[in-house]
């Protein structure tokens, strides 16, 4: 099984060092870096290239939505995932426009989270089993 590489950005380092630990238990994760500093993120995301970053930073220098899009830019196969204990009206929406791929709310259970994660990682994957099945004939 292929491991799932993450990146945790999260403003308040005992969530984003429990995150880390945690998900660093579960089978197939591997957590790459964990951070409270986005400027740290955009260089953790830069060179490790994860194929998740789990972020969250509403008291950040810009809007989170400029933060999605930024961490966005600069690892561009990564799929941003918002956790966040709210969020404000029309919020998502924006986030998801410059360059979330989902917004999930703090309070999901470990075993919710990975799942959530497991399938944000399997939908950035494109589909090429129908080269050879007869979905493609």
């Amino acid at each position: 099984m292929k491991q799932i590489t993450v990146l945790i950005v999260d403003e308040h380092p005992e969530v984003s060092s429990r995150l880390a630990h945690g998900l660093s238990a579960m089978a197939g994760f591997r957590v790459v870096a964990h951070t409270t500093n986005p400027i740290w993120a955009a260089e953790f995301a830069h060179h490790w290239k994860p194929q998740i970053i789990i972020a969250d930073f509403k008291r950040g220098p810009r809007p989170r939505s400029e933060m999605a899009r930024w961490l966005k830019e600069t690892s561009p196969d990564s799929q941003i995932v918002i956790f966040s204990s709210y969020y404000l009206d029309d919020e998502r929406n924006e986030l998801l426009q410059t360059g979330a791929s989902r917004c999930l709310l703090k309070g999901l259970t470990l075993n919710e989270l990975s799942a959530e994660l497991r399938n944000v990682a399997q939908a950035a994957v494109p589909d090429t089993v129908y080269a050879n099945s007869s979905k493609g004939r």
